[in-house]
């Protein structure tokens, strides 16, 4: 497969693949290095595999398909747990990301907020948003979140950005950060022993010395984990979502009328725009038994490949789907955050800061703008995930 297609989210996968995506909802097929896997399409049927425990993401990394960042990590990551494993450590962390707390962390999202905005208008146009907000933006937040020192910020910056790398970078530079980040979070663990605090490591951290709810490496590794999906995932669909507004000027003109409208402009963005995490779209699952879906026997062992951004394009559950509206009716029914047990922990948080964000640019920078043309926007590749190198703009 060397023929690509890349939209208007600078997701890039090979035609061929786009073209299983229109075709049966379930369907097997060979990938690039001639394995033979499942590729589910259809939106029903992602939720199935989603919501089934026989298609399990534990058995999926045992035969070696897991991917994502806690499938560098010596030790299992969350993400690639099943029950009751997987709900003992989502218990752990689920509380400080409740709607009471992610609704009292508003106010400091926006003065982060306002402050990137500021230093953007200070310095004046043409700017790069990606560097200058989308980037920052939601690392500050989880750092805070977490319990990471402001001076160290930058310095995990540089690592996650190698550790999710899938080429743009040496496998053996990869490992390296990946072993400097694990050695930094076991520091600060020690730090935070010494000195605590009120974060969430802290609470972590709590739970392990007090009540021997996780284990050492289990800390660490969930630790590592929730800074690197706090981070790029939601600074990548911010810059993708101002790429599409920009892009559709009508709905963008509709959005400055009303910014009531923002909340659901963030859903569609969530169903529109996507992350890129692989060629065959995102969530990996393996089965334990045969299980019929949809009319079609999956074999146990089988890897099954649960295509989010296929779901979200799927015309029976969005009509006109590749057209962007926000005003779109059940646009908050995407897949965008995983379904189900696996659905994202940070899924409020993360809507939170892109609807602060989008709103306090409109704001901000009546006469926003790109200054080339969408489909030149510059893209990350040979990462997990597919996010902006930049985003250039004027006002």
């Amino acid at each position: 497969m060397t023929a690509e297609h890349t939209d208007r989210s600078g997701y890039t996968t090979p035609a061929p693949v786009r073209e299983l995506w229109l075709q049966t909802p379930v369907r097997e097929f060979t990938t690039e290095t001639g394995d033979r896997r499942w590729l589910v399409t259809g939106m029903e049927q992602v939720r199935a595999v989603m919501a089934d425990p026989r298609f399990s993401r534990a058995e999926a990394r045992r035969l070696g398909a897991a991917i994502g960042p806690a499938a560098v990590f010596r030790n299992t990551g969350i993400n690639d747990l099943d029950p009751p494993e997987h709900t003992r450590l989502r218990r752990l962390v689920a509380g400080a990301f409740s709607a009471r707390r992610i609704r009292g962390l508003r106010p400091r999202i926006q003065q982060i907020t306002d402050e990137l905005i500021a230093s953007l208008v200070a310095a004046g146009p043409p700017a790069d948003l990606a560097s200058g907000l989308c980037y920052p933006l939601p690392v500050t937040v989880i750092c805070e979140i977490l319990g990471v020192p402001g001076e160290d910020r930058q310095r995990f910056r540089g690592w996650a950005d190698r550790v999710v790398s899938t080429g743009a970078y040496p496998p053996e530079e990869a490992l390296g950060a990946l072993k400097a980040m694990v050695a930094y979070m076991a520091e600060l663990v020690d730090a935070k022993r010494r000195d605590p605090d009120e974060s969430l490591l802290q609470d972590l951290i709590t739970a392990r010395d007090e009540q021997d709810r996780l284990s050492e490496d289990e800390l660490v590794t969930l630790g590592c984990g929730l800074l690197l999906a706090g981070g790029e995932s939601t600074a990548t669909t911010l810059g993708k979502g101002l790429v599409a507004l920009m892009d559709n000027p009508g709905q963008l003109a509709l959005l400055r009328a009303d910014p009531s409208l923002v909340p659901a402009a963030v859903d569609e963005v969530l169903r529109y725009t996507t992350l890129g995490v692989h060629p065959y779209g995102g969530h990996i699952r393996a089965t334990t038994s045969d299980v019929d879906l949809d009319g079609t026997t999956i074999p146990a062992h089988s890897v099954v490949h649960a295509c989010l951004p296929a779901a979200n394009l799927d015309p029976k559950a969005f009509p006109d789907p590749e057209r962007f509206d926000v005003t779109r009716e059940g646009a908050a029914d995407h897949v965008a955050f995983g379904y189900a047990m696996h659905r994202c922990l940070g899924a409020q948080l993360a809507k939170l800061e892109l609807e602060v964000a989008i709103g306090s640019v409109l704001a901000a920078f009546p006469g926003l703008r790109l200054t080339v043309p969408a489909e030149d926007v510059p893209y990350k590749h040979g990462f997990l995930i597919t996010g902006l190198r930049a985003l250039p703009v004027t006002w």
